[in-house]
């Protein structure tokens, strides 16, 4: 028997598309009555929980990843709507094109050389190296880029996922310590940084900084997406 719409096997659609729904409700509604405490972080929450009901149910990966493929495709969808915060903050953002151009750069290049450069000295393959280059990247951006360079895409989809868990899990801690309190310069660190996990969290402090992050996330991608392949053309 296979859902009537989309041509999956019912039992594909329950464990995929409604599970992953399901496991993020509720991981939401942790994280809501938490106070939004970052280390609950929805994403990462959701995932455990996924990656328990998968194990407890003895539910193969293959069957829920037919239902839950559906919901990947608005992955890329989604990502663009985010411009729609950024439109909203439009003239405050022009003035300050400059400072954000000078930041975007730096970050960007201090993500990209650091992470390449400790991986090269410690012998990692190109599989490895590609992974980790465009890992501050959105998932749709760096998946693209890692195929067209000759990455292994599990490896570098889970680079991704880290990447944006660990700075919205910890960045709040480190924004806290070094005592950050504009909204702008903490959503565009944590746009370049942590791309569409650490954006979802600064729209939980301010409608400014998740504004300022998904600029933060779009420029890093767009800065990856040109930078990476040159760099590789020139190095391999």
């Amino acid at each position: 028997m296979t859902f009537f719409l989309a041509g999956v096997p019912v039992h594909a659609f329950l464990t995929g598309f409604l599970l992953t729904i399901v496991a993020y409700l509720l991981a939401s509604w942790l994280f809501a009555r938490s106070g939004y405490f970052s280390l609950l972080n929805p994403v990462l929450v959701a995932t455990t929980l996924i990656i328990l009901s998968l194990q407890l149910l003895n539910i193969e990966y293959s069957t829920y990843l037919q239902g839950a493929r559906y919901l990947s495709m608005m992955l890329g969808p989604a990502t663009v709507a985010l411009a729609v915060p950024i439109a909203m903050h439009g003239k405050t953002i022009k003035k300050r094109l400059r400072p954000i151009g000078l930041a975007l750069l730096a970050s960007s290049i201090v993500a990209v050389c650091s992470s390449i450069g400790l991986a090269w000295l410690m012998g990692a393959d190109r599989a490895i190296l590609v992974g980790l280059s465009v890992k501050a990247a959105t998932m749709p951006i760096a998946l693209e880029l890692a195929q067209s360079l000759g990455g292994v895409i599990p490896l570098t989809a889970a680079f991704v996922f880290f990447t944006g868990i660990l700075g919205a899990t910890i960045g709040p801690f480190i924004f806290k310590w070094m005592n950050v309190q504009r909204d702008d310069i903490r959503g565009l660190s944590m746009g370049v940084t942590s791309h569409v996990i650490g954006t979802a969290a600064e729209f939980k402090h301010s409608q400014e900084a998740g504004s300022y992050a998904s600029l933060g996330m779009s420029l890093n991608g767009i800065f990856t997406a040109i930078v990476i392949p040159v760099l590789y053309f020139l190095l391999f």
